[in-house]
């Protein structure tokens, strides 16, 4: 019955949670534009730069009210550059010492995550764009030029995409904080003393150094998807068995499937750039539906712009399925050792109600 429960819940389509045209289609022209445009002036890596940061930038959030609006774009670009800087210092150092690097400025987000909502916003977004951006910038010509042209692509992105999707579904703007500096500082100071307070950081430490090792270890083997998987699906909020992970592998398989029809038919120009819109438009709609068919059609998209807007071959699609996998198996294995720790330690300390307090845990 767990099984069946957990499979109907990969498989659920959120009803209430339809996306309009416009909100699908302006992000996915801000995405697919660039690399049409790059393509046809030779310039596929600058064009893919600006698509991801597009891409990246274009999960921003619609609010009722222009001030909270506002606050969401800053924060969405202020994660984006963030991340482009971090990736950009971390790709030099090269094999084990960028590795260990990306893993400390990871670690070190996910701790500053717990200190308020805006922190637990930023660091939360960090930490999966520093992954995509660190794998970028190692293969960049210019990673220096790299962060403008991404950055491009994200604060258009996060201007355009709420104002020009005016008009769809929204969101209530979040309470404004009513907790003072010196209060939230404690309040920090105290979720980092309990397991339960600071589980989210010692996953994302454990997990990223089981991945990042695996990128040691094969260091041509694109093993840093495997810390990518575990970086999308390591949420706040700990479950044992995410039904995402599921969704992620699923879709992850299926995706790669869908990229296979490269290996069969080599693409017109044309056809390459109408298989992106493609993708672009089904990803924006998909998003908010259901996880596995999002990672079904961005699972290529996502492959195609780091790949710097070139189709992927068929070695580089086994790779990035296998690392898939492996990162959403070390998620579920760590997270399953992190609840049982808790458990066992944080029922100890409060064995009346025998339930693990969560007071310092954020989100």
């Amino acid at each position: 019955m767990g099984l069946r429960r957990h499979m109907a819940d990969v498989l659920r389509l959120e009803r209430q949670a339809g996306v309009g045209w416009l909100a699908a289609v302006v992000p996915a022209a801000l995405i697919v534009l660039p690399i049409g445009l790059g393509l046809m002036a030779g310039q596929a890596r600058a064009g893919a730069a600006i698509a991801v940061g597009a891409m990246l930038a274009s999960n921003v959030t619609r609010y009722d009210t222009a001030r909270a609006q506002m606050e969401e774009s800053a924060l969405i670009v202020l994660s984006l550059l963030l991340a482009c800087l971090a990736g950009v210092g971390i790709a030099p150092l090269g094999g084990g010492a960028a590795d260990m690097a990306l893993w400390g400025i990871m670690t070190l987000a996910a701790l500053c995550g717990n200190f308020g909502r805006m922190a637990a916003i930023v660091t939360g977004r960090f930490i999966v764009f520093a992954v995509i951006l660190t794998e970028m910038a190692r293969h960049a010509h210019h990673p220096r030029a790299m962060v403008g042209l991404v950055m491009a692509g994200g604060v258009a992105a996060a201007i355009l995409v709420p104002v020009l999707s005016r008009g769809t579904s929204s969101s209530a703007a979040p309470p404004s904080p009513r907790v003072g500096l010196a209060a939230r500082v404690r309040r920090w100071g105290r979720s980092l003393r309990r397991l339960s307070g600071c589980q989210f950081a010692l996953r994302i430490a454990i997990v990223m150094a089981l991945t990042l090792s695996m990128d040691a270890l094969w260091p041509d083997r694109h093993g840093l998807w495997a810390g990518l998987t575990a970086a999308l699906l390591c949420r706040r909020q700990l479950e044992r068995v995410p039904v995402r992970a599921s969704q992620r592998a699923l879709g992850a398989m299926l995706g790669v499937l869908l990229s296979c029809l490269f290996l069969f038919h080599a693409p017109s120009r044309g056809e390459f750039i109408l298989f992106l819109s493609g993708l672009g438009v089904a990803s924006m709609m998909a998003r908010a539906r259901n996880y596995m068919l999002y990672s079904m059609v961005a699972t290529p998209l996502i492959m195609i712009l780091v790949g710097g807007g070139k189709v992927v071959d068929g070695a580089v699609l086994i790779d990035r399925l296998v690392f898939t996998l492996a990162g959403a198996i070390v998620l579920v294995s760590v997270n399953g050792i992190v609840a049982g720790l808790i458990r066992i330690y944080e029922t100890k300390r409060d064995p009346v109600s025998g339930i693990p307090p969560h007071g310092g845990a954020m989100l």
